[in-house]
């Protein structure tokens, strides 16, 4: 049992969360908006015709960064990464529904909203490091059905984004 304990992180080295800046704030905005950059011709709409709730994404973007650290913590020091960030930013969309649309039903519009980030953050993974593969047009369908209908956890969705890219060479 000793030995246990002189494995586990000393509790100096955890990183203490306090409310995130405004440039942190401004950097997962960017992010926000930089992945989702094709969404009016996904959606087909006028993105300026869509309403967000700011503090709903101030709270998505604090729930982020909470599990950030979580990430530090209990994987020794592990970096979340930008595909588990984008992983989390759309399973938060849905949960939270930070945006509404007058034509479109919210719920709809939200898990429209988090495929395309999903899916925009795994191009933008594989293109950063050259990597070629594509997601097949059932997977974006029953992403959105599962989204909509199933109760898809926040891990579960990190997995999913990374069973499409080669995680282990970078």
């Amino acid at each position: 049992m000793e030995n246990f304990y002189r494995q586990s992180n000393n509790l100096n080295d955890y990183p203490v969360f306090s409310n995130i800046d405004k440039t942190m704030v401004d950097r997962l905005a960017t992010n926000l908006v930089k992945l989702l950059g094709n969404l009016s011709s996904v959606l087909h709409i006028d993105l300026t015709e869509i309403i967000y709730s700011k503090n709903m994404l101030m709270e998505i973007f604090e729930r982020v960064e909470k599990r950030r650290i979580y990430f530090h913590i209990f994987y020794k020091g592990c970096k979340m990464g930008k595909l588990n960030e984008g992983a989390l930013l759309c399973f938060w969309i849905v949960k939270l529904q930070p945006f509404y649309h007058p034509k479109i039903d919210t719920i709809k519009l939200n898990a429209k909203i988090a495929v395309c980030l999903f899916t925009n953050s795994i191009y933008f993974y594989l293109k950063h490091f050259n990597q070629k593969k594509s997601i097949p047009p059932h997977f974006v369908n029953d992403l959105y059905y599962s989204l909509l209908y199933r109760d898809i956890s926040k891990e579960a969705l990190m997995i999913l984004a990374e069973s499409f890219v080669d995680v282990k060479s970078h």
